[in-house]
């Protein structure tokens, strides 16, 4: 027999492997085979009378792998006839009979039978031997039990009583037919049968379904007789809800056996539980006090009432025993408890935010403890069992939104049960200080010049709009050798300013850019505020005569009109310095010319026509740059040797040579980067300077140091004006190229033209061009303020 199920399962799994294989190859005109790399893979179809055909001489085909629990859970609408999987916990192929409904296995393993008791055969089970109250069953007590196979395979049969005995066995059913099962019996009967009782009832269970088929089985009675005395009835142990009751858990009856002999006594059962025992009274005549266990699990507390019945003869009983459960009771302890989570003002809780409290359980039981509210949160564990005595932790969870921040007295309590309320302090975080800036609203106050410290009154206000109190924190980069900061604690909410004061001193002048950082929890908002630092007082040095240079020049003369005009230069003009002292050194030489830049403290000096500086004053205009650090305008025009002298001893060089022209009047401005050639005044690279009336000087052979800035009528060889790289000196190759007058209007003379408030101009020129040496002009000063108030060295003293 099993042989011929295994080759029957045998082919079943052939069919199943072939309808595997079309799943597979759906859309297939021709049968199909598939070699792997161990073979050759020239063309070649399947063997004849396969649809499908596999080829390797190391590889298999791989199924899908279930255990048996996850092949139990396929739903049965996805179970399809013949469906194959391998299963991993029997280790054998697994494949859905439609027919027989089940899973059947390749290994041969017997699927559970199939088989009932018939109705016309449920009156042929019986019970074999004799059963009698107090006596355990033996051999010849077994259950005959006639049943009808449909389908062969294993089978598990039990048959139950209420009364302390059972019968029960399993096998295999070979194959369809009718067999009559001797199912043997365990246990004592209990109780006897009394008259009209049809005797105990037995429930039949075949392969986990309960048969319609209920047979009953009489229990001849002990010859056992007995008084119980119901008001000597007493309980022992504690009794809790929903913790299953112990060898602890009794009652116990007083009573007086009239004859000696087995004894069953034993109550209902109410909220879950029950009480019975039996026993054998060897004496009469006497009182006894038996016990009765207890069993089950009592469902809620209160007071239940038990009815007792016995097997004595004389049916003595007793109704309304009392068994109190306990109602749940417990003791809380905030002391201990502890706040989990993170905790922050306006940040709502969340399933995180929890408290664990310990509590002492001493009687078992549902309850809920919960907190008060207060600063809009509150905590509750929600409806919970103590199923467990003793200590133990509860957790609640957190809901709402704190609404300040610090310390919240909360009140616990629990119902039913708890034994007292206690406090309970959470505490709440405060946000950290959170506010924006309003950057275009940012102003400044005080007056910053180079060189002069930082006051009290130098102050950046940045208003704020703070939406979270705490200690702010608003600082400035460092910047030209100042910044700014201010700390403190913001009190209270809204619109409202910060003054930021600064402090160091500023090293140079021009317009300098603040970033402002915030401590603001959210960032606050980037902002950058500019200060212009006006450059100090300049002194400069005018050299030469009349109107060519600034000191002995005359108001309305442009070289000394472009440096007093306010619109110029000042603290509000087109360069802001604090203002330009001009001091007049005519064409004083030697030691004169050295106590006027002492004794003035020089920063500037401008040569202008007529002045032509010996060897001792030119080794102190030398020394001036080289080591003082000022500037030196050199415009000349006559004296070629003693120009080319003071050039080659400022530059480190012996090669310049200083050549005259005679009448120049273009000298284009070469396309370079230079602040002279683009400075605040203008650009003007490309353009052209203008000599005056009919001289100009050039230069070549000038050392690497050296920018050129113009040459002398378009010939690259030849420089019209230059500037050292590293040093304040500019040379410029004619000494009236500062010249001019608001009024004149000479295309030969007076190249410098300017407003009639002072600002540089254009001015029309010899042969239609236009010269540009205002500007340049301007432009050099800019340029020389700007270094000497980075380089020159105030404290220096020319020997």
């Amino acid at each position: 027999m099993k042989i011929t199920l295994y080759k029957t399962q045998k082919n079943i799994f052939a069919v199943c492997f072939i309808l595997f294989s079309l799943c597979s190859l759906t859309a297939q005109v021709n049968n199909t085979k598939i070699k792997d790399g161990t073979v050759s893979t020239s063309p070649e179809k399947a063997k004849p009378g396969a649809i499908f055909e596999l080829e390797s001489n190391n590889k298999g085909m791989l199924t899908s792998r279930l255990t048996t629990a996850q092949r139990d859970e396929i739903p049965p609408a996805n179970l399809t006839d013949g469906l194959l999987i391998y299963n991993t916990t029997t280790g054998c192929f697994d494949y859905w009979s439609q027919i027989q409904n089940i899973w059947l296995s390749i290994c041969g393993t017997l699927p559970p039978a199939v088989f009932e008791i018939s109705p016309e055969k449920c009156g042929e089970v019986q019970a074999a031997g004799s059963y009698n109250a107090g006596s355990p069953l033996i051999g010849s007590n077994y259950l005959r039990m006639p049943v009808t196979v449909t389908q062969p395979g294993v089978y598990t049969v039990s048959a139950t009583t209420t009364n302390g005995y059972y019968f029960g066995g399993s096998g295999t059913f070979p194959a369809a037919g009718t067999y009559v099962l001797n199912l043997p019996g365990t246990g004592t009967p209990k109780n006897g049968t009394i008259d009209p009782d049809p005797g105990d009832p037995v429930t039949i269970i075949l392969n986990g379904k309960t048969s319609s088929c209920i047979p009953h089985i009489i229990v001849t009675p002990m010859d056992v007789d007995y008084s119980i005395n119901c008001g000597i009835i007493n309980q022992l142990g504690d009794y809790y809800v929903g913790v299953p009751l112990t060898s602890a858990n009794k009652i116990t009856v007083s009573v007086n056996p009239s004859m000696a002999g087995f004894w069953s006594m034993n109550t209902n059962t109410v909220n879950g539980y029950s009480f019975s025992g039996t026993g054998t009274f060897t004496t009469s005549g006497t009182n006894q006090t038996v016990e009765l266990l207890g069993t089950g699990t009592p469902n809620a507390s209160g007071t239940n009432n038990f009815n007792l019945v016995s097997n004595a003869s004389s049916a003595a009983s007793c109704t309304s025993i009392p068994i109190t459960v306990q109602a749940v009771a417990y003791t809380i302890n905030c002391g201990t408890a502890t706040q989990n989570g993170v905790y922050l003002q306006d940040v709502p809780l969340t399933a995180l935010n929890t408290i664990t409290l310990p509590i002492n359980v001493t009687a078992t039981g549902q309850t809920t403890i919960t907190t008060t509210t207060a600063n809009g949160i509150t905590f509750t564990s929600g409806l919970i069992t103590l199923s467990a005595l003793g200590a133990q932790n509860v957790i609640l969870t957190g809901s709402g939104t704190p609404t300040a921040s610090g310390t919240t007295a909360l009140t616990v309590s629990g119902t039913p049960g708890a034994a007292a309320t206690c406090a309970l302090n959470v505490t709440i975080g405060a946000q950290p200080v959170t506010y924006t800036t309003n950057c275009a609203g940012i102003t400044t106050a005080g007056n910053y010049a180079p060189g002069i410290a930082m006051a009290a009154s130098n102050t950046m206000t940045v208003p704020v709009n703070v939406t979270y109190v705490g200690a702010y924190s608003i600082t400035t980069n460092t910047v030209n050798g100042i910044s700014f900061s201010a700390t403190g604690t913001f009190s209270a909410i809204g619109p409202q300013n910060v003054i930021m004061t600064a402090t160091g001193t500023p090293t140079s002048g021009g317009t300098f850019s603040y970033a402002v950082t915030a401590n603001s929890t959210n960032g606050g908002t980037a902002c950058n505020k500019s200060i212009t630092f006006v450059f100090r007082t300049m002194k400069v040095l005018g050299l030469g005569d009349g109107m060519y240079q600034p000191g002995s020049a005359g108001t309305g003369d442009a070289s000394r009109a472009i440096l007093a005009s306010t619109a110029n230069f000042s603290p509000t003009g087109t360069y802001q310095v604090q203002g330009i002292t001009i001091i007049n050194g005519g064409t004083n030489q030697g030691t004169t010319l050295k106590n006027l830049i002492n004794n003035n403290n020089i920063d500037i000096i401008v040569i202008g026509y007529n002045y032509q500086p010996n060897a001792t004053s030119i080794t102190i205009l030398n020394d001036f740059v080289q080591n003082k650090k000022g500037v030196l305008i050199h415009s000349q025009e006559n004296d070629s040797a003693g120009a080319a002298n003071l050039i080659n001893t400022i530059c480190g060089s012996s090669t310049a040579v200083v050549s005259g022209t005679g009448t120049t009047y273009t000298n284009p401005v070469l396309s370079v980067s230079d602040p002279v050639l683009q400075g605040p005044f203008g650009t003007i690279t490309g353009f052209d300077l203008g000599s005056d009336v009919n001289n100009s000087y050039y230069v070549t052979g000038l050392p690497a140091n050296v920018t050129s800035l113009s040459t002398q009528n378009g010939n690259a060889t030849r420089i019209f004006s230059f500037k050292h790289n590293t040093l304040g000196y500019i040379f410029v190759g004619d000494a009236g190229w500062t010249a001019g007058q608001v009024s004149n209007t000479s295309t030969t003379t007076w190249p410098a033209k300017f407003a009639g408030t002072g600002q540089p101009l254009p001015k029309a020129y010899n042969a239609g061009i236009t010269v540009y040496n205002s500007i340049m002009y301007a432009n050099t000063m800019a340029w020389a303020i700007k270094y000497v108030q980075d380089n020159i060295n105030s404290s220096y003293v020319l020997p």
